[in-house]
């Protein structure tokens, strides 16, 4: 599985990539642009959808360009003696590509948001719903993965009950299963019993 997700919605980018103990985010969007990482740690397994925003910048110079051209148009239009009819026949056709482009940029789209440290969510369409849904599930096994390799293991340092209190959290956050649980103690217990002074 590739650990990269590129979103691309109009003129708007994000960028994702799973590295061993965090995500690079490259945000582009209306709402932000944005460049971090976020550690694995910190990765809620919680999410929530909400509407997207449109685009404010491209509707605003969209508008600013109709409102110039039909100012333009009605100048020379004015100045010449055009027929009324005329004016009203112009104003219809430069109103159509405005209402097109108005339109397109107004699409509502949504967002993903994973709960996390600093802001993380997803352009979410029809088009890339599996593609994101398939990241995030990517995203919360490589956070199983890292716990499983940074607490599940018998550190000579640490006393016994701290140790013994990571093995219960992983368990009953289920990064490991009951049967691996039990091995682990286990051996934890071994370790410790035979090595009394520790």
């Amino acid at each position: 599985m590739d650990n990269k997700l590129e979103i691309k919605y109009g003129n708007q980018k994000q960028l994702f990539e799973i590295l061993d103990e965090e995500i690079r985010v490259n945000l582009n969007t209306a709402k932000h642009k944005l460049k971090y990482n976020i550690p694995l740690e910190d990765i809620e397994n919680s999410w929530y959808i909400e509407k997207g925003s449109l685009d404010k910048t491209t509707v605003r110079l969209y508008t600013s360009l109709f409102l110039n051209l039909f100012l333009i148009l009605c100048a020379v239009a004015l100045l010449n003696n055009a027929p009324p009819l005329a004016l009203k026949i112009l104003c219809s056709f430069l109103l159509l590509p405005f209402i097109f482009m108005l339109i397109k940029n107004i699409r509502e789209y949504e967002e993903k948001h994973i709960k996390s440290s600093k802001h993380l969510y997803f352009i979410y369409t029809k088009k890339n719903a599996v593609e994101v849904n398939t990241f995030i599930e990517l995203v919360y096994q490589k956070q199983i993965d890292f716990f499983r390799k940074k607490y599940f293991l018998i550190d000579p340092v640490l006393p016994y009950n701290i140790q013994y209190e990571r093995y219960i959290w992983l368990y009953t956050n289920k990064y490991i299963n009951e049967n691996e649980y039990e091995v682990i103690k286990e051996d934890l217990d071994k370790y410790f019993n035979f090595n009394p002074t520790i």
